[in-house]
């Protein structure tokens, strides 16, 4: 879509995603390419329509003449898809190259499996581009993030580390566009390394909460895949699960034992918002024996892997999300953890990530 990128072109992207609006003296900064060099890139950027200068504010630069006019990511240069899942339901969401949702839909679905998920999103699709005004010839492309803990024979369906190649060209060719797969865990990642709080660092830890627990490692922006670059790396629960006294463990299946065990049964992590106030007290025993748990799993990952954050992701909601990384105590001198605040559709938006993060910002 935008073939004369060029790595510079990339690195003045990539640091207006981390710091929004910026005058070129900043982005020359966060580049590390002169000034004459970065007005010039962001004057292509400008002319490809990607970059847009805000005309309502000024930087003075302490030099000599007029003062700059600071530049930002021009939120309709492009749009990209996102495809995640909750329990009998395929989430979409389309986003502006801003990060703003721009339509979304949940639809039922029979099966999370390859051809179910391509029926569901063809019969979707012509509503989106209706709703979200996405421009076709602006749009970046498909992201979809797979659940690690799909059931085995639908797991073996998604085996991202076999399947790759094929599962890629098979959606690409039926959903007219570039596709971009990986794991829900990396996908969430992506998309908090682009449209929320992992734009502030560089590395940085990412725990996700599902029915299982999942992670990824940001090493300088850029996902830690493992030696195999089969994206295998991060696979954490076990952390999780000795040295501590709580019975209970930090992931969504515990949950929704206790729950049902309760007589509050769900049938996924998407309708804990619908539980009557009674199931309160039940969520947070769960949330204090979960913070216990992951505390002493993160203490020991810490210090190894000694990330700038540690941010919780995943299928809880946004709220019990945020209180459970606020009860997560590693001690003086740790990482900050923060939870996410891209809200219940985050596994959609960071599928809508990888998109914008393969296409427009720096691979190496």
């Amino acid at each position: 879509m935008f073939p004369h990128l060029t790595h510079g072109h990339r690195k003045v992207l990539e640091a207006l995603v981390r710091h929004g609006t910026a005058a070129r003296a900043e982005l020359a900064e966060a580049s590390g390419y002169t000034r004459p060099a970065v007005t010039n890139l962001v004057r292509d950027l400008m002319d490809w329509g990607l970059v847009e200068e805000d005309n309502g504010a000024y930087v003075h630069t302490g030099r000599r003449g007029q003062p700059q006019k600071p530049v930002s990511l021009r939120s309709g240069a492009a749009y990209a898809f996102g495809i995640g899942f909750t329990a009998g339901a395929l989430d979409l969401v389309a986003m502006d190259l801003g990060g703003r949702v721009v339509g979304r839909t949940r639809t039922p679905l029979a099966e999370p499996s390859p051809r179910a998920v391509l029926e569901t999103v063809q019969q979707q699709l012509e509503s989106a581009y209706g709703k979200s005004h996405v421009v076709r010839w602006r749009q970046l492309g498909f992201g979809i993030g797979v659940p690690c803990d799909l059931p085995s024979e639908q797991a073996q369906a998604w085996n991202l580390a076999y399947r790759r190649e094929e599962l890629i060209s098979y959606f690409a060719n039926n959903l007219e566009g570039s596709v971009f797969i990986e794991a829900e865990p990396l996908a969430c990642g992506i998309g908090e390394r682009v449209f929320g709080v992992g734009a502030r660092y560089q590395t940085y830890l990412i725990v996700h909460i599902g029915l299982e627990i999942g992670g990824a490692l940001f090493i300088e922006g850029r996902p830690f895949r493992g030696g195999q670059s089969m994206s295998g790396a991060g696979q954490i629960g076990q952390f999780f699960s000795e040295g501590t006294d709580v019975k209970s463990g930090p992931d969504g299946r515990e949950l929704m034992r206790v729950l049902t065990k309760a007589g509050f049964g769900v049938g996924d992590l998407s309708d804990l918002d619908i539980l009557p106030e009674a199931a309160q007290g039940v969520i947070a025993d769960w949330r204090h024996g979960a913070a216990t748990r992951l505390s002493a799993g993160l203490s020991k990952l810490s210090p190894f892997l000694s990330p700038d954050a540690i941010i919780l992701t995943g299928r809880l909601s946004p709220f019990l999300l945020k209180e459970l990384a606020q009860a997560v105590n590693l001690g003086d001198g740790a990482p900050a953890v923060e939870a996410s605040r891209l809200g219940a559709f985050q596994t959609a938006i960071g599928a809508a990530a990888l998109p914008v993060f393969c296409n427009l910002l720096p691979q190496v």
